[in-house]
């Protein structure tokens, strides 16, 4: 039985009026233990109490507010108290329990969480296990004993999102209080406004997301199908199903995201793009919207930017040390060309603010042309292209060419006029970083040339090319071993790297930690092609890219393929995940 809270001796505080009377009994008791232990002065304690009346927060969360004392530090004094032990989010179940039977929204009352069934008990987690009425319906509604334990209300509030307030569950609740009212077209422009900003519109535009923050998702995928909304993430470059939704909701919730955008929610036949700049979960989010008019409605993909998102460093990438110094002496060079290529979120652009940021001191004038802009640098001019109103890559950079910089980003060359002026850029003494859509390193130069830049020219001022890809990371917590095949031998040896064959190879499971997806991230595979004196003969020949790839590749270069195969023998990445990206399996 838990031991009973007696007041110390002194002054009591005044009760948290918002609490039951029993509750409130136990919480000025707790706090004059704290003003006994000297862990709290009266005053704070009052100051405590009285926010806590005003505003209805729960005690230990008004404390944690005033910097007196954390959730989990309560939590521990809780249990000191009572003699129980305490738990944290660690020992959650990974899905909610026994909600057959007792409904979530009295879990969320109580301050508890079911953690485990044993042997006729029921482990229960609570932020106040004094509460005897909420343990008491706890063994009526389960005809188990109860076991308390200790839980920060805190750690408790995560829980309760991350089971109910998120993900499908959440998305699926809101979809059933949708309903088309009578009479309503969503035809006529005006009733879709109205029907946009209904509030089951908004909280579940408001959850997709919020919850797609929160699983670190780079893209949204809201796709009206004939049966109903679909709605899927990509996370680590992979989609992930997330719920679906009534088909008369599809509507209503991309012309709600429409108006976010400033798009024109009346043209529903022709494709649009948007940006809309978002305020979720304490962080600002630039979101790029692209519609398709499909035979269901409009098919939209958002995809999400943190405004404030850090540069990553060059040495966070996953360069070997071979390529991070090709790399390096190439964009360090005083004028010229680099060139980073690979599809689309191959994470080109994040690889050239890697080499923006190494670059960027007081003594070099840097400028970015950008669509959009996808981290801020202090320190760097950076410029969003706006082509509606024929602010293009090529306009801008013919302007910025007379404002003396010293390195210039093109966020991407696309057009024969872009690469034009880019290398006579070069030409002049500027410093150029670029991408370019192509599979390999080598192919970016057969792309230029194909762009219309004379062999000669292009020869003169490029520095490098780094051809890269992102492969997913093996969740470090749940990675199993896999004994190595010989097909697994043969692969390393056709790619020449025999040497290189690992112990043991590593599969994904899923786990906790990694949310079932068995990846935790992504790390690049990279392949970095030096110009040297061989190189730029090749070039002015106008050689087939192949036979720069395989000139390359004889004088020592490591392909993509080969970096993937080296970061499977030290167990980052599967080779299921590299022959996904380079296609050469």
């Amino acid at each position: 039985m838990p031991r009973q809270v007696v007041p110390v001796a002194g002054r009591t505080p005044l009760p948290a009026s918002n609490l039951p009377v029993a509750a409130q009994s136990r919480a000025a008791a707790l706090l004059q233990r704290l003003i006994a232990d000297r862990r709290l002065s009266f005053e704070e304690s009052e100051r405590a109490l009285e926010v806590a009346r005003e505003t209805g927060e729960q005690l230990p969360k008004v404390l944690a507010r005033l910097d007196l004392m954390s959730t989990a530090e309560w939590a521990r004094l809780v249990a000191e108290v009572y003699d129980l032990r305490v738990v944290g989010r660690s020992d959650f179940p990974r899905q909610p329990l026994l909600t057959e039977r007792i409904s979530p929204r009295f879990i969320r009352n109580s301050r508890a969480l079911p953690l485990a069934v044993e042997d006729d008990r029921l482990h229960l987690a609570l932020a106040d296990p004094g509460d005897e009425f909420s343990i008491r319906a706890f063994r009526i509604a389960t005809g188990l004993e109860i076991v308390p334990a200790v839980a920060a209300i805190e750690d408790l509030e995560e829980a309760y999102t991350r089971y109910w307030d998120t993900g499908a569950s959440a998305l699926a609740r809101i979809g059933d209080d949708f309903a088309i009212e009578d009479g309503r077209s969503l035809e006529d422009p005006e009733e879709l406004r109205d029907r946009a900003e209904d509030a089951p519109v908004v909280r579940y535009v408001n959850q997709v997301l919020s919850d797609a923050l929160r699983a670190r998702a780079s893209d949204i995928h809201i796709e009206p199908q004939r049966n109903g909304l679909h709605v899927r993430y990509r996370v680590h470059g992979r989609l992930r199903e997330i719920s679906d939704a009534p088909q008369a909701l599809a509507a209503p919730v991309i012309s709600r995201l429409k108006i976010m955008a400033k798009l024109d929610i009346a043209e529903r036949r022709l494709p649009q793009d948007g940006r809309a700049r978002l305020n979720l979960l304490d962080r600002t989010i630039d979101a790029r919207v692209a519609t398709l008019p499909t035979p269901h409605g409009e098919s939209m993909v958002v995809r999400l930017l943190e405004h404030d998102a850090k540069v990553v460093d060059l040495g966070d990438l996953g360069m070997d040390d071979e390529v991070h110094a090709h790399f390096n002496r190439a964009v360090k060079a005083a004028y010229g060309m680099v060139l980073v290529t690979g599809p689309t979120g191959s994470g080109k652009t994040t690889t050239l603010y890697g080499a923006l940021r190494k670059l960027n001191d007081r003594d070099s004038k840097l400028v970015s042309i950008e669509d959009p802009i996808e981290y801020q640098i202090d320190g760097v001019t950076q410029i969003q292209t706006q082509p509606e109103i024929g602010l293009s890559f090529a306009r801008v950079l013919r302007s910025v060419v007379r404002h003396d910089p010293n390195i210039i980003m093109v966020g991407e060359t696309r057009d024969p006029e872009t690469a034009d002026i880019a290398v006579h850029a070069a030409l002049t003494g500027h410093l150029v970083l670029t991408t370019l859509h192509t599979n390999s390193a080598a192919g970016a130069i057969a792309r230029l040339l194909d762009m219309g830049i004379e062999p000669y020219l292009l020869a003169s001022v490029l520095r490098g090319v780094l051809g890269q890809r992102l492969v997913g990371i093996l969740c470090p917590e749940c990675r199993v071993e896999t004994a190595v095949t010989a097909e697994d031998k043969a692969l390393f040896d056709a790619a020449r790297m025999a040497h290189h064959v690992p112990d043991v190879l590593y599969r994904p499971n899923g786990c906790d930690h990694c949310e079932g997806m068995g990846f935790v991230g992504r790390i690049g595979i990279f392949e970095c092609l030096p110009i040297d004196e061989m190189i730029r003969g090749l070039i002015k020949e106008r050689v087939a890219s192949q036979q720069i790839h395989e000139r390359a590749v004889a004088c020592g270069m490591r392909t993509m393929f080969q970096d993937g195969l080296m970061k499977c023998a030290q167990g980052s990445t599967t080779l299921e995940e590299v022959a996904r990206v380079t296609e050469e399996w």
